[in-house]
């Protein structure tokens, strides 16, 4: 089952890849030691308010995005297979996300009714 801390630091390391920074870049952006956005990723250690909202400037995002959106909020012990998509899909470059979103795509098409 997956915690909230693991799920929101998947969230942080794809953005954070997203804008091609590295989480020494972050944490001087929001104004924090790199070992704090490492542990943050890594789901051992819950951010404050303060970091949340830094994190989310950095990012251009409304502060709730951060933790999913409708039925995809990030929710403790969740055990859903988006979970370990999102952990997966985290650490890939932006151009391995596009090819896997074309893959993605045209697997779809073909999705059974």
């Amino acid at each position: 089952m997956a915690k909230v801390e693991e799920q929101l630091g998947a969230v942080v390391k794809h953005h954070r890849k997203r804008l091609g920074l590295t989480q020494s870049q972050l944490a001087e952006r929001i104004d924090r030691q790199p070992g704090t956005v490492q542990s943050l990723e890594a789901g051992s250690n819950a951010p404050t308010f303060e970091t949340l909202v830094r994190l989310a400037a950095v990012f251009d995002m409304p502060l709730r995005d951060l933790f999913g959106v409708g039925e995809f909020a990030i929710k403790d012990g969740r055990e859903d297979p988006l979970v370990g998509i999102v952990q997966r899909l985290s650490g890939l470059t932006t151009e391995e996300l596009e090819w896997i979103d074309e893959v993605l795509a045209i697997t779809l098409r073909f999705k059974p009714a």
